[in-house]
């Protein structure tokens, strides 16, 4: 007679697994927010109506599925909408639609910072008018040692 464990190691695999990620998934949710605000305190624009700040926001998703997501801060700061190109900027509105309409590119963990009003890609490009400017960008030398060469980082500018 004998005992057939393979049921039991098949769910002990699954429940440590799952365990694992969920484990990896807390971690990169306390780790998303702490470096949003580590690229907004090494900014080196100047806020005008805080809407930029308002559009800053991070999502962590795990095999396309949003796991969560979040803003610089809790509130709104801004208490107008800013103008570009003679169009109005609500920089929280903005960062609420990043988080619904972002399609993650990869299985696995996603992190995804964005600074989402649309002159921020401008202000790091810089121009022939004036410098660039340090808006998110910062936090990716801090990111890449942070992994260790265990992930895939990258840095893109939207216009």
């Amino acid at each position: 007679m004998g005992n057939d464990f393979t049921g039991l190691r098949n769910r002990f695999a699954k429940e440590y697994k799952q365990r694992s990620i969920d484990v990896q998934t807390n971690m990169l949710l306390e780790y998303a927010p702490e470096m949003l605000q580590r690229a907004y305190d090494d900014k080196t624009f100047r806020n005008d109506t805080w809407n930029l700040a308002d559009s800053y926001v991070w999502v962590v998703f795990y095999d396309g599925v949003v796991k969560g997501s979040g803003f610089l801060w809790n509130n709104k700061m801004a208490d107008r909408d800013s103008n570009y190109h003679k169009g109005k900027v609500n920089g929280r509105s903005l960062a609420s639609t990043f988080i619904k309409s972002y399609t993650p590119n990869s299985k696995g963990w996603q992190v995804v910072w964005a600074a989402t009003a649309p002159y921020s890609s401008y202000l790091e490009s810089g121009s022939k008018y004036y410098s660039k400017f340090y808006v998110i960008s910062s936090i990716l030398d801090k990111v890449n040692p942070d992994f260790r060469g265990k992930a895939i980082t990258s840095f893109d500018i939207k216009y």
